[in-house]
């Protein structure tokens, strides 16, 4: 243990080992945040938990973005500007117009605290497992030069790896375009509230993506409750919801058109018109 300990507090792994430190602790309060809200829902004490552990997070992410951040896109901006100017030129035949150097390094898509976090631990792993070994083979150069080149080849290095580490989760971190409204007209949502009147119901809609959640509201009497579909009328700004009906009120022929969405669209509007 003392021998770990010497070694990560040994330059230049020392580099690493502090912002290793304040990735973990920034990681350690987004899991205490995320579990704490259902582990410890519905006292007063444990809001006051969730606010501190909040504001920690805040705190240490401000520290991983602000302060790493800039290491990771300081080079990127310069390669943003220079190729700009390149296309005020007419230089714009460049296969890669438009990326910057974090795109081209992988890490496009990715968000910065967990590209972040895979660029510290490889470069202090990096850095932990051949500091030894090279200044014992280039013991007869100056110690300060072989650790800082070491210290850069490590950065270097774990740049390159976490890209390429980065690159297959990607998917995960898609953003999904919510609809507008116009196009949820005539779809079918399914009620996630207790029941629906005219001033509150809540309904979830499947986007592909997260699913969206809609603030729904119908005039008439019915039976609207949790689990059952709706068909979505219309959507209403003074009340800021979107006017439904159940499905079961459909003529067979109407639920036919729901397979279309133009045609369901158009059987939406026509049904708002008619209300």
């Amino acid at each position: 243990m003392t021998e770990f300990l010497a070694a990560i507090l040994a330059f230049p792994t020392v580099l690493f080992t502090i912002p290793l430190g304040v990735v973990v602790g920034y990681w350690l309060t987004v899991i205490v945040g995320a579990v704490g809200v259902d582990l410890l829902d519905g006292d007063l004490g444990d809001f006051a938990l969730g606010a501190k552990a909040g504001a920690i997070e805040g705190g240490v992410k401000g520290a991983v973005e602000g302060g790493l951040k800039g290491a990771l896109e300081g080079h990127g901006h310069a390669h943003a500007h220079a190729h700009a100017d390149a296309h005020a030129a007419g230089h714009d035949g460049s296969a890669e117009h438009g990326s910057s150097f974090l795109e081209v390094l992988g890490f496009g898509g990715v968000p910065v605290t967990v590209s972040v976090s895979f660029v510290v631990f490889l470069s202090w792993l990096l850095s932990l497992g051949f500091a030894r070994p090279a200044k014992e083979a280039l013991g007869a150069l100056p110690s300060a030069l072989v650790s800082g080149g070491l210290a850069a080849l490590c950065l270097v290095v774990g740049l390159v790896l976490a890209g390429l580490a980065v690159r297959p989760l990607r998917p995960m971190f898609a953003v999904h375009q919510a609809p507008r409204r116009a196009a949820l007209l005539g779809r079918v949502c399914v009620i996630s509230s207790g029941s629906v009147n005219g001033k509150f119901g809540h309904a979830t809609f499947e986007d592909g993506g997260a699913g969206l959640l809609l603030h729904v509201v119908c005039d008439k009497d019915n039976q609207l409750k949790r689990g059952e579909k709706a068909l979505i009328l219309g959507y209403d700004a003074a009340r800021e919801a979107y006017e439904v009906e159940p499905v079961d009120w459909l003529l067979p022929a109407e639920l036919e058109h729901l397979k279309d969405p133009l045609t369901a669209a158009a059987l939406a509007r026509d049904k708002s018109r008619t209300r």
